[in-house]
């Protein structure tokens, strides 16, 4: 990703009022979608910095790095907006339903990390 590419400061505070403008209309049933969608925004920026930073000091270690980088770099977001997901779904829903709709949430979130992972394999 070029410097042309970053995404500045000021860009990613228009896309969280965006996000929040648009949870606010579309209501909490959208959650999980918009944040994950942000935290992705804000995941390939931070993973954009890190390279040109990188790619500054020394140019040569950046390839063997990036894999290192942007393996866990899906997964610290997914764990912290999944431990919230499970509180709320837990807290409105009990026993059986409880259950099932952690159980779903987690795995939408496993089955977002493997498909990432496969991703960038592919790539």
């Amino acid at each position: 990703m070029g410097d042309s590419e970053l995404v500045s400061d000021a860009q990613l505070g228009d896309d969280l009022s965006a996000t929040l403008g648009a949870r606010r209309e579309l209501g909490e049933g959208y959650d999980t979608a918009l944040v994950q969608s942000f935290l992705e925004k804000v995941d390939r920026e931070i993973v954009a910095r890190v390279d040109r930073e990188l790619e500054a000091k020394a140019p040569n270690v950046v390839d063997r790095n990036r894999s290192r980088v942007s393996r866990g770099s899906i997964a610290i977001p997914s764990i912290a907006l999944g431990i919230p997901i499970t509180a709320i779904i837990t807290s409105q829903q009990h026993g059986l339903w409880g259950f099932l709709g952690v159980a779903a949430s987690w795995a939408a979130i496993a089955v977002v990390n493997v498909s990432h992972a496969w991703g960038r394999r592919r790539a």
